[in-house]
């Protein structure tokens, strides 16, 4: 009984462990059906691989919608929880159009308070009318800006008008003027638009398009117009009469990669049908070329010429003679200019000439030479703002010191001058600079006093708003006295408006301010002039031109006072 019971209890414990490893076999194929369809899909997927390399990236990512891979039971539905993926191949080629179509900007290298559109500059604001073109966008040529930054060079400003070749140096150095500068006598109003136009770009249809010559292009200009005065003369005899006005001007600006140069010249023939002068010719011409030694370091010559014919009375004091002198004003100048980041320094050499030529016999000799070297150093406080101050020691010497057989003291001085001022560049606002000073006439004469005198010296341009350009122009120079007694301090100031009226039309606006203080008594000339003109162009060659000019002098000697009102029309052709 006892072996029965014992062969009972292991039979008992048999089964029950027979009856575990069935429920555990029960179990297992539930557990490790997923186990089993990861082993199948992963067979699949070797054989889909060699057929299809892409199709690795889609089975990592769960996207299993291609034919050749299904689930184990193709009878069950799709799994939900595997996330679909849209092809590389499709991703990449839409990036790349993208990229094609829509480039990424350039960063921005500086903060710019003065930006009109920060989203993009080139293009006008929705809805603009205005006929001034869009800033230009820079260039993203690596290449490009690379050559650039080791010569030195720089890119012409397009939006901006540049002012008309001022002086490298100060006026009391006495250079000549530029051909188109708006301190000039004839016309300041068509320098102004000129200079406007010859900085347009090439899609403005009325822009000059100009004349290759070799690395050059050539812009030339001829005006035509005829007049009516009620002075002719512009004196005290207000004398009324008709007169023609023959006006060619040129400019010829280089074409290089590297160093800059330019050249302008502006004729001027006035016939006059009424008065004592019948013909009065005048003109001028100027040069500059800068050429770019390294990075840092500019040396710019600049040379310039000016003719014109003044009264008797103006050149020897005197209202018993009656005609006309010719005078010619020339200069020659020199600057090297380094940058040591942030401090600028440069110096200037400049001789300046005047000549006198068909003066009356007997008159004292008037021609002389002023030689001048200026030192200068600026800070730059950023790219758009750097104060400067300057200091410059001239010497005047007269071809004749004193005149033979005359007690009069030699004529022979030193002109001395400091100043201080600010040099800008607002990219397309503000471009130039100004500066004020102090400067004496200090005579080799002892018997002479020195003159001491405040001076004003600027070259402006602003852009007031699209399409509308100011330009503001001084300088302050000593004038001798031919007896040498005296010395006359020469303040000329002028302020132009240009503005686009419409596509065809400009308008311009000019008021100059010439005021000569002499040390003499009762000698001082107040001098003040407005201009108004238009330019409309009938195609992009011929323009017809209109112009305005009130002209009054204020003096205590009656003989210097007069009135001139002048009304002229005339055709105007460009290339």
């Amino acid at each position: 009984m006892k072996g029965q019971a014992k062969r009972g209890r292991i039979a008992g414990l048999s089964f029950a462990s027979m009856v575990a490893l069935a429920a555990l076999a029960s179990r297992a194929p539930a557990q490790d059906l997923d186990t089993r369809e990861l082993r199948n899909n992963a067979a699949a997927s070797e054989r889909l691989r060699q057929a299809k390399p892409d199709a690795s990236l889609i089975e990592a990512l769960g996207a299993m919608s291609n034919a050749e891979i299904v689930a184990p039971d193709k009878n069950r539905p799709a799994r939900p929880d595997l996330r679909q993926v849209a092809d590389p191949r499709l991703e990449d080629e839409f990036a790349e159009r993208e990229a094609e179509d829509n480039p990424p900007p350039e960063p921005q290298r500086s903060f710019n308070l003065f930006d009109r559109n920060e989203t993009n500059p080139a293009t006008p604001a929705v809805g603009s009318t205005s006929t001034k073109r869009a800033k230009p966008q820079r260039s993203v040529n690596a290449t490009e800006d690379r050559d650039l930054l080791e010569t030195g060079g720089t890119k012409r400003r397009e939006d901006l008008p540049k002012p008309a070749n001022p002086p490298l140096a100060a006026g009391i150095a006495d250079e000549a003027l530029a051909a188109d500068s708006s301190l000039r006598r004839n016309q300041a109003n068509e320098a102004i638009d000129r200079i406007k136009r010859l900085n347009r770009t090439e899609d403005d249809p009325f822009a000059p398009v100009g004349i290759r010559v070799g690395r050059f292009l050539f812009y030339p200009e001829l005006i035509q117009t005829a007049g009516v005065t009620n002075n002719i003369g512009s004196d005290a005899l207000s004398e009324n009469g008709f007169f023609t006005e023959t006006t060619l001007s040129s400019r010829l600006l280089s074409d290089w990669s590297r160093h800059e140069a330019e050249f302008n010249s502006r004729f001027t023939y006035r016939r006059n049908f009424a008065g004592e002068t019948r013909n009065d010719p005048s003109g001028g011409a100027d040069g500059r070329l800068r050429l770019d030694l390294s990075r840092t370091t500019t040396a710019t010559f600049r040379g310039a010429l000016d003719y014109q014919r003044e009264d008797y009375s103006d050149v020897v004091n005197t209202i018993a003679l009656s005609g006309k002198a010719h005078v010619l004003d020339g200069s020659l100048a020199a600057e090297l200019s380094h940058d040591f980041n942030p401090v600028t320094v440069s110096g200037t050499l400049t001789a300046a000439r005047k000549a006198y030529f068909d003066l009356p016999n007997g008159s004292v000799d008037e021609d002389y030479t002023t030689l001048t070297a200026s030192l200068r150093t600026g800070y730059e406080i950023s790219p758009r703002l750097k104060p400067f101050v300057s200091a410059s020691l001239g010497r005047r010497i007269h071809d004749v010191d004193v005149p033979p057989s005359s007690s009069e003291p030699g004529r022979n001085s030193w002109l001395p001058a400091i100043r201080g001022g600010v040099s800008l560049d607002m990219n397309e606002k503000l471009v130039g600079e100004i500066a004020l000073g102090y400067a004496w006439n200090m005579p080799d004469d002892d018997g002479v006093a020195t003159t001491g005198a405040p001076t004003l010296d600027a070259s402006l341009v602003w852009s007031a708003q699209r399409g509308t350009d100011v330009t503001l122009a001084a300088r302050t120079s000593f004038a001798p006295e031919l007896t040498g007694q005296s010395v006359t301090t020469n303040y000329e100031t002028s302020l132009g408006v240009a503005h686009d009226l419409t596509a065809r039309t400009t308008l311009t606006a000019v008021g100059k301010l010439g005021y000569e203080n002499s040390s003499l008594p009762d000698e001082d000339i107040l001098l003040l002039t407005g201009e108004a003109g238009f330019t409309t162009w009938i195609n992009r060659s011929l323009a017809v031109t209109g112009s305005y000019n009130h002209r009054r002098a204020f003096a205590i000697d009656p003989t210097d006072r007069y009135t001139a009102d002048t009304v002229q029309l005339g055709l105007k052709y460009q290339r």
